[in-house]
């Protein structure tokens, strides 16, 4: 009785090896979603786990047939040059990917069971490129169709082998490629998205900050720090604030509106600078995550304003006070404010001469003999409202 017991007993002792093995082999697929450079360690992996004796070889492959194309997006195993000259010469129309072409996401398909050994010892394929290899066999996973390409995981070696053991783990980990490539590829078009807003945001001439209801900030873009540094606004433990009680009182007020609405208005720093704003409250956007709601910004803030980061405000009180024209004031006032003269030819897309020209009608309505004098004049303004 007990010589009976003792195969069952070895035979659940191995499923549950076999079990924890493929638990791993999910574990790995998983992280490779978040980190998509180990995905060539990860199929290192599954081959040692599952492949049996020489079956050291596995690739995930973009291809198509029309036209024929292939993209390799990981391997282990291959020799040096194999997978250029497969996509130069085989890809997309040697009897594994036409056969392989008609099958569902989801299968394992093994060679031997879509076309004869005779058969394939017959094509140009075996003869010419894998015959050397001693590769006559594939197992493989559809993975996913996008636009008339194929997505799959291919595992080719000697057909002398037993691949059972391969078969049964592929199809417990197939799912899981399956779901991990799909979400690879959502982070990689939020990635995209993400880096495409934060370039827009970055090269804004003017501070973005979003902003939740209680003024934390979200995020912010490359121009934010100086609108801190000149003492428009407070940042500290990652709050935003105004310094201007007024302008803090009117971002407040907002904040309790319960509807979307807008305000423009001049902030003021200690310094009596002025810098215009733009407020936003926006409906809050949320988004599931693992254990709950993300929420989203509620409040969209913009200071300054583009070109030169000037009020039109205080170009204009510069404009009268000197009798300059408005090109002249908006000089005049990027150069108080720190650019050079290169910056404000950039900026405005004109000749550095044509800058240099206006510079000539500043420094005759205003007495300036020089850049530095020029500051100083613009800097013992009287603030607004001033006599």
């Amino acid at each position: 009785m007990q010589g009976d017991q003792r195969p069952a007993i070895a035979t659940d002792h191995d499923a549950q090896a076999e079990w924890e093995v493929l638990n791993a082999l999910i574990g790995e697929i998983y992280d490779s979603v978040l980190h998509p450079e180990s995905w060539n360690e990860t199929l290192a992996r599954i081959t040692g786990a599952l492949c049996p004796l020489n079956w050291d070889a596995a690739f995930i492959l973009w291809e198509s047939s029309n036209p024929p194309s292939a993209r390799f997006v990981a391997a282990t195993g291959l020799a040096a040059g194999i997978q250029e000259i497969y996509t130069a010469v085989y890809a997309g129309h040697h009897p594994w990917s036409r056969k392989l072409m008609r099958y569902g996401n989801g299968s394992v398909v093994d060679s031997f069971d879509i076309m004869t050994r005779e058969e394939f010892y017959e094509s140009e394929f075996f003869r010419n490129f894998l015959k050397p290899y001693g590769i006559d066999r594939l197992v493989a996973v559809m993975l996913d169709r996008r636009d008339g390409d194929r997505l799959g995981l291919m595992l080719p070696g000697p057909g002398d082998r037993d691949v059972e053991r391969l078969k049964r783990g592929l199809r417990v980990l197939a799912p899981h490629m399956q779901r991990a490539m799909r979400i690879s590829d959502r982070i990689a078009t939020l990635d995209l998205a993400a880096g495409a807003a934060r370039a827009a945001a970055d090269t804004a001439p003017f501070a973005i900050f979003s902003l939740d209801d209680q003024l934390n900030i979200l995020a912010a873009n490359a121009r934010a720090a100086r609108y801190e540094r000149a003492g428009f606004i407070g940042t500290a433990r990652d709050r935003f604030a105004f310094i201007h009680p007024p302008s803090q009182k009117q971002l407040l007020d907002l904040v309790r509106s319960p509807d979307p609405a807008g305000l423009a208005f001049q902030t003021v720093a200690p310094s009596g600078k002025e810098c215009p704003v733009l407020v936003a409250r926006v409906t809050r956007q949320s988004a599931q995550q693992l254990g709950g709601v993300r929420l989203g910004a509620s409040l969209i803030v913009t200071l300054g304003s583009a070109p030169g980061e000037t009020p039109v405000v205080e170009i204009d009180r510069v404009a009268q006070w000197f009798g300059l024209t408005p090109a002249e004031a908006r000089l005049a006032v990027a150069l108080a404010a720190g650019d050079t003269l290169q910056d404000y030819a950039a900026l405005r897309a004109v000749s550095l001469n044509a800058v240099r020209f206006l510079l000539k009608g500043i420094f005759r309505k205003t007495g300036a003999t020089s850049q530095a004098q020029l500051v100083a004049r613009l800097a013992r303004l009287p603030a607004p409202g001033g006599g």
